[in-house]
This record gives structure tokens, sequence and C-alpha cells, in this order.
């Protein structure tokens, strides 16, 4: 189960912590595969098309999201510190936002499972912050699946 908190209605920063039934390995790993980001990368109805993923420290991704209207629309980033199984930080910026926000995972073993906290921290208003947690909820439902699959 997600857990999301707002510290208060001004922030602009996201905090989500979710369980996943595998290993921190694992978890971490299907961020830097580009076969396994574009199985699970989207919430529902999206679909993800991995265009870049260079996973190194200073490396750059680039993932194109087709929505079930046809549209679509691309994030990319920049990988600012990858540490195996236990943190990743990188931009996130939307082809349309002017600015990039900062995501930072990590990744906590709970026995054979994993707590996962993301922090997506820059967002310029309450409303952007909120679309964001609803989206991320969506792509770690799909994550869930595709550990468990």
């Amino acid at each position: 189960m997600a857990t999301a908190t707002a510290p208060a209605e001004l922030s602009t920063t996201l905090m989500m912590t979710r369980r996943f039934e595998a290993t921190p390995q694992r978890v971490f790993e299907a961020w830097l595969d580009p076969v396994q980001v574009a199985q699970w990368m989207g919430p529902r109805g999206f679909r993800a098309d991995v265009k870049q993923l260079d996973a190194r420290t200073g490396g750059a991704y680039a993932i194109t999201m087709h929505m079930s209207d046809g549209s679509s629309v691309q994030v990319s980033g920049v990988y600012k510190e990858i540490s195996r199984h236990t943190r990743l930080v990188f931009t996130w910026k939307w082809q349309h936002d002017m600015q990039d926000t900062q995501v930072t995972l990590t990744f906590k073993p709970v026995g054979n499972a994993t707590d996962m906290t993301i922090e997506h921290a820059g967002f310029t208003s309450g409303e952007q912050r909120d679309n964001h947690n609803k989206g991320w909820a969506g792509c770690f439902d799909k994550l869930a699946e595709w550990l468990a699959g």
C-alpha cells in the first residue's frame, strides 16, 4: 500500500513510500533496465517507449509516454546519483515544462521485500505535485505487478 504525504498545502515536494515483494536489487534494477522500464512506467492507460537510458551518473534518459487517446508526451532527465540497490537520484522534466524537478528514490530491505521511498521535489504548485502523486501511484501499481510476474 502506498502512502503519500504533503507536509503543507504549499509544499512543492511529494513523498511516497511503497512496499514491493521483491529484493532491493530487483526493484532498483527495474528503474535502470530499459526493457523493464518499458513494462511498468506510466499509470494505467499509458505505454512507455524508452528512447534513451544511459544508466550512469551524468547519463541521460528519455521516455515517450503514449496515452490511450493516441497522444504522447516525453519525459527526460539526467542521473545525478546511482548508488547500487540503495539510492537513485535523477532530474525529471516533461517536454512542456520550463524547469526540472528532482526525484530521489531510496530502497530499504524489509525481510524479502523492499520499502521504496520516492521524494519528488521542485514542483511549482500543489496541483502539479498532486498530479504527480496520482501518476506515481499508478506507476507503482504496475511496477508491483511486473515484479510479481
